[in-house]
């Protein structure tokens, strides 16, 4: 059963946050599971780390040059992850966990520890359900139920495997302009989703997006809590 400690981080971005709770990547083999369009797989291979991103909707790519390091992009699922056993320093659920389907959770993080050196590292940074971004977005997107489910299953399937879990919290800064660049980015986003443009555009949630910004001053800023387990050292 892994050991817990509890720390904030403040205002990060991913990548900070990541680099702050694990250290240099350089030289490291890390598998970005749920990597979207992999703005975070370059960023690390940038720094020196050799990335694969892995993402059930990506355009794939060759192994690519990068910075110091090296990436490619590639489809598959957070379960069935086409790598050989135990050669990863470092698995990454970077807010993908809450997108696998709640039946596939439990195989998506015994997946994560196939693919683990004995010395790997697990880190995963989720969305919490709090927060004037979640606050709008609930209107046409609530991910509390999922969110959940992928808290849960980190504590039943994750944690009694590893000796330490290394809590964190950061905030995600998020700021828009106006409705019309906060509904830009939400259908942009839509592919990882199930929402509509419609949705996103309802009177309601422009309504809820002036009260928070007239609260909140154009902040809507998203708190993230950060799992990272380390084996024994």
């Amino acid at each position: 059963m892994a050991q817990s400690s509890m720390s904030d981080l403040g205002a990060k971005s991913h990548l900070e946050a990541l680099l702050a709770t694990v250290g240099p990547v350089e030289g490291l083999r890390i598998l970005d599971i749920g990597c979207g369009e992999g703005q975070l797989t370059r960023a690390l291979a940038a720094l020196g780390a050799q990335v694969t991103g892995y993402d059930p909707f990506i355009a794939e790519t060759g192994p690519t040059a990068h910075g110091a390091g090296g990436y490619r992009l590639a489809r598959a699922a957070a379960d069935a992850i086409p790598e050989p056993d135990h050669e990863a320093d470092l698995v990454l659920f970077v807010f993908s966990l809450h997108h696998v389907p709640g039946a596939k959770l439990k195989g998506a993080i015994a997946e994560a520890r196939r693919l683990l050196r004995p010395s790997g590292r697990l880190y995963a940074a989720e969305p919490l359900a709090q927060g004037p971004h979640q606050y709008v977005m609930e209107l046409f997107h609530d991910e509390t139920p999922v969110r959940k489910a992928a808290a849960e299953a980190l504590a039943h399937f994750a944690r009694p495997h590893f000796a330490t879990d290394q809590i964190s919290t950061y905030t995600d800064a998020r700021s828009f302009a106006d409705f019309d660049s906060f509904a830009e980015r939400m259908v942009a986003n839509m592919r990882f989703n199930g929402y509509t443009k419609e949705a996103v555009l309802a009177p309601a949630v422009r309504h809820r997006f002036a009260e928070t910004y007239a609260a909140h001053g154009g902040r809507f800023d998203q708190p993230v809590r950060i799992d990272y387990f380390s084996p024994a050292n």
